[in-house]
């Protein structure tokens, strides 16, 4: 990629970060692809705190995009554009994932002193220091190493039945 179409690029996501800014979002990824006449730009969104962002959000960002996108050349030509949110499926990984989940039902695979998987349910509690999480899981407050975190995301389980404990 030219110099001069990284410039652009940079220039197009400074924008686009101001105006998500000022509707109250965050850009998880801005991402450009080029394939041959295919060029796709897709944005993931998301807002801290439950709920997060939505549909409406999504809608908004493009219509507030759309014109002052049109003024950066970066492209030479036609491409898709696409505002989402980065889905519930997510890993929960960063530091500004941990933050804007916090608040939001999560569900983690957690590795104990004994080296069993054990799946965990509750809420993220947020960023407990460097290295560690906080889960609130049915009124326990819990502190777990990130390193013993092998996968969390949002929970979306609808109806989950009590599990027996073992």
């Amino acid at each position: 990629m030219s110099d001069e179409r990284k410039k652009a690029l940079a220039e197009a996501e400074s924008i686009a970060r101001r105006v998500a800014e000022g509707l109250g979002l965050e850009i998880v990824e801005f991402v450009f692809h080029s394939q041959g006449k295919h060029s796709q730009l897709r944005i993931d969104i998301d807002r801290a705190g439950v709920p997060g962002a939505g549909l409406a959000d999504c809608e908004a960002l493009s219509r507030a995009l759309d014109a002052p996108l049109e003024q950066v050349e970066f492209i030479g030509g036609g491409y898709e554009f696409q505002v989402s949110t980065p889905g519930i499926d997510r890993p929960i990984r960063s530091d500004d994932d941990l933050r804007r989940n916090t608040g939001r039902p999560v569900r983690a695979e957690v590795r104990d002193a004994d080296g069993r998987v054990r799946e965990i349910h509750g809420t993220l509690g947020g960023a407990a220091g460097a290295d560690r999480v906080r889960l609130l899981c049915e009124g326990e407050d819990m502190v777990v190493a990130r390193d013993r975190i092998l996968l969390m995301k949002q929970d979306v389980t609808l109806g989950r039945r009590p599990r027996p404990r073992r």
